[in-house]
């Protein structure tokens, strides 16, 4: 179809003005694009240094954008690798508790024997193979650069001691954090007894603390009251049979962030103390555990009484006493007396001698000849055994404020940090045993934990008087070591002993 030369001028001109359009479209468009991007790769680059720019928008718009990887500081190379680091600890750390967990209950299996024969050893070897299996777990935060910085009382008259250690709860990370500071102090963690919710027993090493004998108590009202029965009898049963010497103790009896705003409330109908860091704590577990062993107070108020048994013949006058005077053999007081003229005269003047074998035995007669002594000996013996020596009360302060959890320790995610420890050790003679006062007596505490942890948060300083100044608490990587390598040989020994058995049992059929 022929057009006129009219028609060709107008198609022209509107082709021509569509082409302007679309030119001037287009470089609308490419503004909006470029400014899009600049400011897109702008808050990008704002948000990750490891890209050095120019500032200015026709450098952008030119391409004259430049990544200097020299100039890139350690912080952003963590940020990097930060997540396929989480997913190599995971690894790790599943891997570490198929071959440390099952090795622990083998071992424990192919020693039961050893239970019945001499329980004593039995369980010096099972709080051995605890206190390892711990320092797996230990290692986990360590490696993660999660130190512990320790502050407060001297704790070291404790240490081989009946001591029942009071925390603040915050988190799921708070059992490894003790377990790490624990884990440097001899012989703590093989005698040490956890009481804990009961929803730990259903993780990976709650098999474990099953059979550590550890205690898991119940949440809620209904179950609270049969737990302290439980206890009662666990302390009598499993704590005192093994001679474990420490026992941990959450008093809030949940996390902070569970517990915080019902605390609020309690504390505002009775006209307590409101509280942000803690919350208030609850007696029962308490008041239980000091009923159960005592606090020494009765050995004070009566000195016929010691709060260490007869370890040898010399001091057997020390322990009684029918006409309340005092006879103390090894010089430990200087009110000493003769006793009067008993069988309790011979045994002093026996031991009073030499202190060798032969008068050792012939005191053991005379405690043997005398029912009554002997029976008060034996009784001296059980409340000295029981009695607690010690409370350490324990206040842990996470880094701005915010507490680290199980999911940190394991994956590493958040930054090295220190978390602190305050100690404050109280001799239990001077806690009171009857409930109101001993509630007080706890609820000061935590209230005074308040103030404590305020200050740090505000100021990084307890702002207490510290016997011992701030210590960052140091594992022994050589230990770490050996102790897997322990494991993981264990294993292979295991492995080999279970494929022998399963061979035996189950033959292979050969050929004919």
């Amino acid at each position: 179809m022929k057009t006129s030369g009219k028609q060709q001028k107008v198609i022209y001109i509107q082709g021509k003005n569509q082409k302007n359009s679309d030119k001037k479209n287009y470089r609308s468009t490419s503004r909006y694009v470029q400014k899009f991007y600049f400011t897109f790769f702008h808050q990008y680059i704002e948000r990750n240094p490891l890209l050095i720019q120019s500032d200015s928008e026709a450098d952008l718009c030119e391409g004259r954008v430049t990544i200097n990887i020299r100039k890139m500081p350690s912080e952003c190379l963590e940020n990097i690798i930060k997540y396929p680091r989480a997913i190599l600890r995971l690894l790790f750390v599943i891997l570490n508790n198929i071959y440390c967990i099952p090795t622990y209950l083998i071992w424990i299996f192919l020693l039961l024997p050893l239970r019945k024969l001499h329980p004593d050893t039995f369980y010096w070897i099972e709080g051995k193979l605890f206190h390892w299996l711990i320092a797996n777990v230990v290692m986990w935060g360590y490696s993660a650069g999660y130190d512990i910085v320790e502050v407060g009382d001297d704790i070291t008259p404790a240490l081989d001691q009946r001591t029942l250690v009071l925390v603040n709860h915050q988190s799921t990370a708070d059992v490894p954090m003790l377990m790490s500071t624990f884990n440097t102090k001899q012989e703590v963690l093989p005698n040490v007894m956890w009481i804990m919710d009961k929803v730990f027993m259903y993780t990976n090493f709650g098999i474990v603390s099953l059979i550590h004998q550890d205690f898991f108590i119940g949440s809620g009202p209904r179950q609270r009251e049969l737990a302290l029965v439980q206890l009662r009898s666990h302390i009598e049963k499993s704590y005192i049979p093994r001679k474990r010497e420490w026992m941990v103790l959450f008093p809030e009896g949940g996390f902070l962030r569970k517990r915080r705003e019902a605390s609020q409330r309690y504390a505002q109908r009775n006209n307590l103390p409101m509280l942000r860091y803690v919350t208030l704590p609850r007696i029962g577990a308490m008041k239980t555990i000091i009923d159960q062993l005592g606090t020494g107070q009765e050995i004070e108020n009566n000195p016929t009484q010691s709060t260490t048994p007869p370890q040898s013949m010399k001091n057997i006058n020390k322990l009684i006493d029918e006409e309340g005077d005092e006879f103390y053999i090894d010089n430990e007081y200087t009110n000493q007396k003769t006793p009067p003229d008993t069988p309790l005269k011979n045994a002093y003047n026996a031991a009073n001698h030499n202190n060798n074998d032969k008068n050792n035995r012939q005191t053991q007669r005379i405690i043997d000849d005398d029912e009554n002594l002997k029976e008060k000996i034996s009784e001296n013996e059980v409340s000295s055994r029981k009695s607690l020596k010690y409370i350490i009360d324990i206040t842990v302060a996470y880094p701005d404020a915010k507490a680290l959890d199980l999911g940190d320790i394991v994956f590493g995610l958040r930054k090295s940090a220190s978390t602190h420890m305050l100690y404050r050790l109280y001799r239990c003679s001077e806690v009171p045993r009857e409930e109101e006062p001993l509630t007080k007596w706890l609820y000061d505490r935590f209230v005074e934990k308040e103030e404590l942890l305020e200050n740090f948060y505000n100021t990084g300083s307890f702002a207490y008087p510290s016997e011992v100044q701030p210590t960052v608490v140091s594992q022994d990587l050589l230990r770490f070591f050996l102790i897997h390598l322990f494991f993981i040989t264990s294993s292979y020994l295991h492995f080999q002993m279970l494929s022998m058995l399963y061979t035996t049992i189950f033959p292979l059929n050969g050929g004919t």
